[in-house]
């Protein structure tokens, strides 16, 4: 009785840190209204006094795990996180949780919960590789754009500007992300430092370190970002192949990571009994928790096969 009162006041926090997180999305987009707004009104009257902000300056202003809430987000494709997204995402797990906690106990809304928060996390770890995959694949178009542009007499910021308006999709989102902070007064090697570190994008940062060595030390900048969308075409093909070639292999890992801890998961919601009694007993105490250490070095070395290939 008193393990079903405790998780139903987790279910209740839970509900409450839901709610406390759609005001907080509320605020921000408010907040990213009134602050695009000032942007503009700042740019149009005191053009060319604003100073340079550091990415560290910036992330002060606020909270680290607001921050990097929103940055999982954004790696995701998604913009705004709004109240309706969270909820859409914890209202299943809380219900499906006293589900578990109703028909079979604690143990199983424990596991039900776990196996909810992990398939929650795969679901946007996906999302983000979709996204990733589709950032390597715009970006050398965009560095052909810049390559003709700049061919042609155009400074690099200039041709940065003019060659935005040629790009859809994500690859779209991050530049105008970018754009607007030079626009307000930041550097264009350091807005695109920002945001390649943001959306996790190595690629984006090599372009910037190439931007602002031609900015600093002059040279032909236009021949280095064509041999660089070379390669980065080059390098998706041979990325294409071998992921081809390695299919089953990368199945196989993942089948083998996933598969014992949705085996134990599901013993632990559907037959919890067996799971208590192998926790009591001394024995089987010492072989779940090496069975745990085992998954754990296993899942890992599955991790880095599956990513290696």
């Amino acid at each position: 009785m008193h393990i079903a009162l405790w998780l139903l006041a987790a279910a209740l926090l839970l509900t409450g840190s839901a709610l406390w997180l759609w005001q907080r999305a509320q605020q921000r987009s408010r907040q990213d209204v009134s602050a695009e707004f000032v942007n503009r009104q700042i740019q149009g009257m005191q053009q060319g006094q604003l100073q340079p902000q550091s990415a560290s300056e910036a992330a002060q202003q606020q909270p680290l795990t607001t921050e990097a809430l929103r940055n999982f987000f954004l790696r995701a494709g998604i913009q705004h996180p709004s109240g309706k997204l969270y909820a859409q995402i914890l209202v299943p797990g809380i219900v499906l949780t006293l589900f578990a906690l109703i028909l079979g106990g604690w143990l199983s809304a424990l596991g039900t919960a776990m196996l909810y928060a992990m398939l929650a996390v795969f679901y946007f770890w996906l999302k983000t590789s979709k996204m990733q995959r589709t950032l390597i694949r715009q970006l050398p178009g965009f560095l052909d754009t810049l390559v003709r542009l700049v061919t042609i007499g155009n400074s690099i910021g200039a041709a940065f500007q003019t060659g935005i308006g040629g790009v859809e999709g994500p690859l779209r989102v991050i530049l105008d992300r970018a754009n607007r902070q030079v626009q307000a007064g930041v550097d264009l090697e350091h807005a695109l430092r920002q945001q390649a570190a943001i959306y996790r994008f190595k690629e984006l940062d090599l372009v910037a370190a190439v931007i602002g060595v031609s900015a600093r030390f002059g040279g032909r900048s236009d021949v280095v970002l064509e041999r660089m969308a070379a390669f980065m075409r080059d390098l998706e093909h041979a990325q294409n192949e071998m992921i081809s070639l390695s299919a089953e292999i990368r199945l196989s890992a993942w089948i083998m990571g996933i598969l014992p801890i949705a085996i134990g998961i599901f013993l632990i919601i559907f037959n919890n009994n067996m799971f208590v009694g192998m926790w009591i007993d001394p024995i089987g105490k010492k072989m779940l928790i090496g069975a745990a250490m085992l998954e754990v070095v296993g899942g890992y070395c599955l991790y880095r096969l599956a990513k290696s290939i």
